[in-house]
C-alpha cells in the first residue's frame, strides 16, 4: 500500500510525535510512506533514516492558495491509496476551495484531530477518534464513518521502581492553559502546607511557562519545582519521577499518561474523556475532577505515602498498556482501518 502521511506543524507536541508513530506503524506493516511534512520539522532526520520520502512545505498558511496548490500537486506526484492528515490546517489546504479539484488521485482523506478543534474533520472522507467518546461526538459532527483507533505506545522492559527521598512527581506536556498545570502548582501547595515532602518536574514548553513560572515564585515553590523544557529522551525523564500526573482540564486521549503506565509510574489524572477510558480508578490509578487543586492535592498524597498501593496501581496499569494498547495491536488495527475505508471510498 502507498501512503501520503500529513502534518503541517513544527514543534514536538503530541501531535507531531503521534504523526510519527502512525509512520513507524506504516512501515512495520511494509507499506511505502510518503510524509507530507513542513521543511523545519524537527523529525526529519528521522524520517528520513526510516526510509519515508519527504515533500516537503516552507509555508503552511491558509490564506495563501500557493500552498495548497502545492500540496494538490503532491497528491497527484505520489498518487497514493490513502491520505492521513493530522491537523485541520493540512487538512483545509488538501481540501480548499476550486484547488482541491486540480486533485485527480482517488485516494480517500482521513483526517485525524489530535484536540477538541475539530472544525475541519467534516470535509474529510473518513475520521480517526481515539476514544469511544470522541468517536460518538464525531459521527455526530461529520455525519461521516468514524474509524476508533487508540494510540499506541512501545513496550519498553518492566522496571522495578522504588520511589526517591523525597518522592518526585512529574508532568510532561505543553504549557498550555488547557494542561491545567496552575491547578497542579496549587495543589503542590497544598502538600507543602501538610507538611508532605514532594519534588515537581514538569517537561514541556509553551506560552504558558512565565506565568507558570509566575505563579511557581508566588506560591515560594522555586526550590521543588522544575521547567525541564521539552524532552527529548522520554523513557529516561519517566524514570526521573516516581509519580505521574496529568492537571489536563481537556485532554482528547492522553498519550503522556500510556508512557508513564507502561514506565511503571503510578498515575494521577483529571478525569477527562482519554484518561478516563485508559484508567480504572482505585485499580489502575487515581481521577480526580478537574480544576479541583484540593482533590488533586489529596490523590496525590495518597501516592506518595502509600508506596505499596502506589506500585500497584502501576503494575496493573502496564498490563492494560501490554493488553490494549501495544504498538503490534495499532499495527494491525491502522491496517484494518486503511483497507476499510479504501474499500469504503
Amino acid at each position: 500500500m502507498k501512503i501520503l502521511n500529513g502534518m503541517l506543524a513544527s514543534g514536538m507536541g503530541g501531535m507531531e510525535q503521534m504523526s510519527v508513530t502512525y509512520m513507524k506503524a506504516m512501515i512495520a506493516d511494509g507499506n511505502e510512506v510518503h510524509a507530507l511534512y513542513m521543511a523545519d520539522s524537527p523529525y526529519l532526520a528521522e524520517l528520513k533514516a526510516m526510509g519515508v520520502h519527504l515533500h516537503l512545505m516552507k509555508s503552511r498558511s491558509l490564506y495563501n492558495p500557493l500552498n495548497a496548490l502545492k500540496i494538490a500537486k503532491i497528491i497527484n506526484q505520489v498518487n497514493p491509496d490513502v491520505v492521513i492528515l493530522h491537523g485541520n490546517r493540512v487538512m483545509r489546504l488538501a481540501r480548499y476551495p476550486l484547488i482541491s479539484k486540480l486533485i485527480r488521485s482517488k485516494a480517500p482523506l482521513i483526517g485525524k484531530a489530535h484536540n477538541f478543534d475539530c472544525k475541519y474533520l467534516p470535509i474529510m472522507d473518513f475520521s480517526i477518534a481515539t476514544t469511544r467518546y470522541w468517536q460518538k461526538e464525531l459521527t455526530k459532527l461529520t455525519h461521516k464513518p468514524v474509524f476508533y483507533l487508540p494510540n499506541t505506545v512501545k513496550i519498553t522492559p518492566k522496571r522495578q521502581p522504588v520511589f526517591h527521598k523525597p518522592p518526585v512527581i512529574g508532568s510532561v506536556g505543553r504549557l498550555h492553559i488547557n494542561k491545567g498545570y496552575d491547578i497542579l502548582l496549587n495543589a503542590l501547595a497544598i502538600l507543602v502546607q501538610k507538611g508532605v515532602k514532594t519534588k515537581l518536574i514538569i517537561g514541556g514548553d509553551g506560552p504558558e511557562r512565565e506565568s507558570l513560572q509566575q505563579l511557581c515564585h508566588q506560591l515560594k515553590l522555586d526550590d521543588i519545582v522544575t521547567f525541564a523544557g521539552w524532552i527529548k529522551d522520554k523513557e529516561t525523564f519517566y524514570d526521573t519521577f516516581d509519580i505521574f500526573c496529568l492537571s489536563s482540564r481537556t485532554e482528547p486521549f492522553g498519550t503522556v499518561v500510556l508512557e508513564a503506565m507502561v514506565r511503571n509510574a503510578p498515575v494521577v489524572t483529571t478525569d477527562c474523556a482519554g484518561p478516563l477510558e485508559m484508567i480504572e480508578d482505585g485499580v489502575s490509578g487515581l481521577i480526580v475532577p478537574i480544576n479541583n487543586a484540593e482533590k488533586l492535592a489529596e490523590a496525590l498524597q495518597t501516592m506518595l505515602t502509600d508506596e505499596k498501593k502506589a506500585h500497584k496501581m502501576a503494575q496493573n496499569a502496564r498490563q492494560t498498556v501490554e493488553e490494549q494498547y501495544a504498538f503490534d495491536i495499532f499495527v494491525k488495527e491502522l491496517h484494518h482501518l486503511m483497507t476499510k475505508a479504501i474499500a469504503q471510498h
